[in-house]
């Protein structure tokens, strides 16, 4: 089993130290440290754990990519995490400064832009309140995930650039696991989508927002929503679980094992 503690993690910080691979397998399941739901702790100490998890960040950047072409731009991905939006971006954009909190996720991160032999890659330890640029410098400001301090990730913006936040739709903060995980977690968990929209049939759905500003900050209207759908795959059924179940608890681990599922739908 992990030997830490949370106060240990929290003494820590942003310095906080990877374990190693695959030890989020190996937990306590009544009282795991770190606990269900603290993203930025399991991220930080099982960077290969989030790294698994995280493909709901390509779906989101596959997305992306049919509605903003990044071709030429500059741009940072705040909150880059272990680098599934920075790959993304990477593919087109001139040059991706990619930001991060905590030093274990940026040397992740850095660990695989290398494999990749990403040249336009960035990776930087910071603050998303402080990004470490000057006013108008860059085409777009991407954000997955992530806490997004708005008025700063436009600072950085020239005239006309891109402010682009990816999170997931109302009611999807767990995917498909949302309804069966809310009564477990009701403060964490607020709002249920309905069933259908977890359905890979569902289509995507634009709406717009006739405003000139956004989260205190000026923006261009129209401001353009879009939901879709997206499905997960995680090849095998007893991975699925075990990824699901360090991040959200047994209840996860036992729908993905009851149903033998490998994969989760998203609503994004």
């Amino acid at each position: 089993m992990t030997e830490i503690t949370q106060e240990q993690l929290e003494r820590a910080g942003y310095g906080l130290k990877p374990a190693p691979g695959d030890a989020w397998r190996d937990y306590d399941e009544c009282n795991p440290t770190p606990g269900y739901f603290e993203f930025d702790w399991l991220s930080a100490r099982h960077p290969d754990l989030y790294h698994k998890f995280a493909l709901s960040s390509v779906g989101l950047m596959n997305e992306l990519d049919k509605l903003v072409d990044l071709t030429g731009l500059d741009v940072i991905d705040i909150g880059a995490g272990t680098g599934r939006t920075t790959i993304g971006a990477a593919k087109k954009a001139k040059k991706v400064l990619a930001l991060d909190a905590y030093e274990s996720v940026v040397f992740f991160g850095r660990e695989l832009v290398s494999r990749a032999r990403l040249e336009n890659v960035n990776y930087v330890l910071g603050d998303s309140a402080h990004l470490p640029l000057p006013d108008n410098a860059l085409d777009a400001s991407i954000c997955a995930w992530a806490a997004i301090n708005y008025p700063e990730a436009y600072r950085v913006l020239k005239p006309g650039g891109y402010l682009i936040d990816l999170i997931p739709a109302p009611g999807s903060f767990c995917g498909e696991l949302t309804a069966t995980l809310s009564d477990v977690y009701p403060e964490i968990i607020t709002e249920v989508a309905p069933v259908d929209q977890f359905d890979s049939s569902c289509l995507a759905s634009d709406s717009v927002i006739w405003d000139d500003t956004w989260n205190g900050i000026p923006v261009t209207a129209p401001i353009l929503v879009h939901d879709f759908t997206y499905v997960a795959d995680y090849v095998d059924c007893l991975e699925a679980a075990a990824i699901l179940g360090r991040l959200y608890g047994p209840r996860a681990k036992r729908y993905m094992l009851e149903r033998q599922k490998s994969t989760l739908s998203w609503r994004l």
